[in-house]
């Protein structure tokens, strides 16, 4: 898995221009919230929730919102199938999604080092623009230093967005930031985000402050 995580990044980092620092630059926002129970030994349901903003956090046009079930194959890999309801504002008004999902997760500590990867595939219909099937990848590791009293963890993470039905890839995400664990069952992230992604024919990249609030129960 992880040579085809790595043979699909360089295939995304060769079709990249060659001058990103000439891409149109932006600033926003993604404001995240997870939801995961235990509805057995082996079964869970799993949430996800975001808001994100443009155009100097001046302009929210994202919203999501959805629910799957998984299920704990190995102590490190569960299999989660779900639905997502998402709204997009590139106009005067939201426009929706249906996105149903099959997602394979791995999440293991190896040497002290916590290593996930996150594998989906997406299927997404619209009333608005061409239906889609869309791969997404991602890969977060976890320091095992503790920094400060709070024992805050360093991350760094990385995500890619491939559109089956054009072929290509449609946005890479690299970024990194701060895990604080304030009581059992609560982890709470800060971080920093660089989103590379289409804009029509190029390419613009936006620098994205990152919050995510996760709660286990």
């Amino acid at each position: 898995m992880f040579r085809l995580c790595a043979a699909l990044l360089l295939m995304l980092l060769l079709e990249l221009p060659a001058a990103p620092t000439l891409a149109r630059q932006d600033a926003g926002g993604s404001y995240n919230l997870l939801l995961k129970g235990a509805v057995n030994e082996d079964w869970f349901l799993i949430s996800r929730s975001n808001l994100a903003s443009r155009n100097n956090f001046g302009d929210a046009f994202l919203a999501y919102t959805g629910i799957g079930i998984g299920r704990q194959l190995t102590p490190a890999i569960s299999l989660r199938v779900g639905y997502r309801r998402a709204w997009f504002n590139f106009t005067d008004e939201w426009q929706p999604e249906n996105r149903g999902y099959l997602e394979g997760y791995f999440a293991d500590r190896i040497n002290g080092w916590r290593l996930t990867n996150r594998a989906r595939v997406e299927l997404r219909s619209f009333d608005w623009r061409d239906d889609d099937t869309r791969l997404r990848n991602e890969i977060s590791v976890e320091a095992p230093w503790s920094l400060t009293a709070l024992e805050l963890k360093l991350y760094l993470e990385e995500e890619f967005f491939y559109s089956v039905n054009d072929a290509r890839f449609e946005a890479n995400w690299l970024g990194g930031g701060l895990a604080w664990r304030p009581a059992k069952g609560i982890k709470l992230k800060l971080g920093y985000r660089w989103n590379r992604f289409r804009a029509g024919a190029d390419w613009a990249n936006r620098n994205v402050l990152v919050t995510g609030v996760n709660l286990f129960f």
